[in-house]
């Protein structure tokens, strides 16, 4: 390892924020939170987050030469310990990268962790913008480390709809359309031997009530007051449960999950 990365994964406070109660499976597979430790003093350090007993860390470094990220995972605090896994996350673009604040311990003979890399992507544009945030669940085993499942978690973005005074009356004031989505990964606590599963719920809305965008806003006539709200779109609000397919060696969801770009790809 260079001197630049031992730098950046010396240890860290031993204070951290009180670790929610894990969640287990009927395997004994564990969902536990995985804060970030206080600043250890090392200027630039990115954060280190642990388990709550410390058997476990991770860190993102970030090359800013080559705008390139990548992941460490540790089987215990560094500098101790030196990293058993890592990945190239590639070019980040100036991308927000960052770990899951939850890891999966996996149940089994060989020790093994499933650890989050959070993406966030962010663009503006005349009188709006968004951003959307996307889930990859990389496997740590052994020395190796695989991206296995990845889904997204968050978006929210802003669309100008008035130009001129007329469009403001058309649209009672409400000069934005307006897309929220938000997705949340658990563990599947029934499942009773094996990897783990995960359960996925998401939840999307668009205002005003029957916002497109697909479609021309200035072209739906005058808005009624009962369509300024934020109204629930059932093709993009699903659940999927994700199982490990032993043929890729990845996670699958039970069904296809549904085409969300219009919430998740600013």
């Amino acid at each position: 390892m260079t001197p630049i990365v031992l730098a950046l994964v010396l240890a860290a406070s031993t204070a951290a924020p009180p670790a929610q109660g894990p969640t287990r499976d009927l395997a004994g597979n564990r969902l536990e939170a995985f804060a970030a430790l206080p600043p250890n003093g090392v200027e630039g350090a990115p954060p280190l987050h642990c388990t709550a007993d410390r058997a476990w860390c991770a860190q993102i470094s970030r090359d800013v030469d080559q705008n390139t990220s990548t992941l460490y995972v540790f089987a215990g605090m560094p500098p101790g310990h030196q990293p058993v896994a890592m990945l190239e996350l590639g070019d980040d673009n100036d991308d927000e990268i960052a770990l899951w604040p939850s890891i999966v311990r996996v149940a089994g003979a060989e020790p093994g962790v499933l650890v989050g890399v959070e993406r966030h992507v962010s663009t503006s544009y005349s009188g709006g913008g968004g951003g959307a945030t996307a889930l990859t669940l990389v496997r740590a085993v052994g020395e190796e480390a695989k991206p296995v499942l990845t889904a997204p978690i968050s978006g929210s973005l802003m669309i100008r709809a008035c130009f001129d005074e007329r469009d403001m009356k058309a649209r009672r004031g409400a000069c934005h359309d307006e897309y929220s989505f938000g997705g949340d990964l658990i563990l599947d606590p029934t499942t009773a031997s094996g990897p783990p599963r995960f359960r996925f719920e998401t939840q999307a809305t668009a205002f005003p009530a029957g916002a497109s965008r697909n479609g021309d806003s200035t072209a739906r006539g005058r808005l009624k007051p009962s369509d300024l709200v934020a109204a629930r779109d059932p093709a993009c609000s699903y659940r999927r449960v994700f199982a490990l397919d032993p043929a890729s060696d990845a996670y699958a969801p039970d069904s296809p999950l549904p085409d969300c770009s219009d919430y998740t790809a600013p």
